[in-house]
Formats: structure tokens, sequence, C-alpha cells
């Protein structure tokens, strides 16, 4: 269970202590061991809270969907599905101080293909669809299970919805996200910080699809 109430004197917390120097890491541990926070409580806090410089970096970077128009647009596959396959089993989703909107889960070496991983493909390229970009590129991590079984299913929703486009799983999908993509579609902040524009495509289906599981810090 997720109390609001922690959470928000947390966020505040977690502010503060930014603001002042400290690193992320450092920051959160001593805040969510204040506030005696539950795994997904320290999740969400880690995940959605930034100092002022780095909001104002990553909102820098933001474009809208528009924007995609007529662009090679790379997909960081795991981190929009996985964002998607949360909003669709009905768990919070954060948006965060930077304007992206996030997951909790805790997906690490391991994913499970499951009917939300086919409902979530749908929902992201019925999206995309919109956007008309001139490609879209699917990267997923090689190491994670399943990558290239994911890849091909992907392939072939995008021939279904007529898209022009590719998935692979290769060993760094990040470089490739940020090679290939004119716009890249991710949450990751790694990757953020190294792109030069981002679509928050998972936060735009979230907002369509999901608004009542966001969850908003900023209150």
């Amino acid at each position: 269970m997720i109390s609001i109430e922690r959470i928000k004197e947390a966020v505040t917390d977690m502010r503060y202590l930014l603001s002042r120097g400290y690193t992320r890491k450092s920051a959160a541990i001593f805040v969510a061991n204040r506030y005696h926070l539950t795994k997904d409580e320290r999740a969400i806090l880690y995940r959605a809270v930034y100092d002022e410089e780095t909001v104002r970096k990553h909102r820098e970077k933001l474009v809208s969907p528009s924007f995609v128009n007529g662009k090679i647009l790379a997909i960081d596959g795991f981190n929009v599905l996985i964002t998607v396959e949360s909003g669709l089993k009905g768990k919070v989703l954060v948006e965060c101080d930077d304007g992206f909107i996030r997951d909790v889960s805790a997906v690490f070496g391991k994913y499970v293909i499951s009917d939300y991983t086919f409902r979530a493909i749908e929902l992201i390229l019925d999206y995309v669809s919109t956007l008309n970009p001139q490609k879209t590129l699917f990267f997923f991590d090689s190491p994670v299970s399943r990558s290239g079984e994911l890849a091909s299913n992907v392939r072939s929703y995008l021939r279904r919805h007529g898209i022009d486009g590719d998935a692979r799983a290769i060993k760094k999908s990040d470089i490739a996200v940020l090679t290939y993509g004119e716009v890249v579609a991710t949450s990751d902040c790694v990757i953020i910080e190294r792109a030069d524009k981002v679509l928050d495509l998972a936060g735009q289906i979230a907002r369509r699809h999901f608004s009542s599981l966001i969850l908003k810090i900023n209150l």
C-alpha cells in the first residue's frame, strides 16, 4: 500500500537534500529509511524526484508528439513496453519532476512474455501510427530473456500495422537508440542525458489510457 501523505513528505525532503548537493542515491536511501518507505514508495522516490538543473535539462529535450512527423523514431523497447504493461496491469505510474511518466516496476534481466505484452505492443503501435514517423525502430537488450522472441513479435506487429520499421535485440540497445533515432522514445535517465530530442511515448499513452493510475508528486 502506497501512502500519499508519506510520499509527499519524503519527496519534499528528497528535493531539499538534492538542492544541498546530495547525490540521488544517498538522498534516496536517507529519506526512504527515515520514513520507512515500502519497496514501491522507495522506487517512486528514486525514479521521480530530481534536482532543478536535471529537471531543466530533461524538459528542454522533451518534444511534443507532432515533432515526430517525418523523423526516425528509435524506441527503447523494454523501457516503453514495461511502462505500458504496468498501466494495463493497473499498477501505479508516476508523473515525475522532469515531466516524464515512469513505472515503479523492477525488471532486471528477466522478462515474461504474456497477454499484457501483446496488448501493450498494440497500444504502442496504435499510437505510433498517429505520429507519422519516417521509420520506427525498436531496440531490446539482448541479455534480457526472451528479447529475440519479443523483437520478432514486434516486427510482425509493425507489418500488420503498416508501419515502416524494424525491431532488433542487441547487446547495447541504449547506444543503438541514440545512434539511429532522430527522436528517442524513452524515460530512462541515462539515455535522456545523452539524447538530443526525447518523446515520452509511454507517458503519452498512459495519459490517454491510464490517467487514473498516474500519481502526481507535484502536489
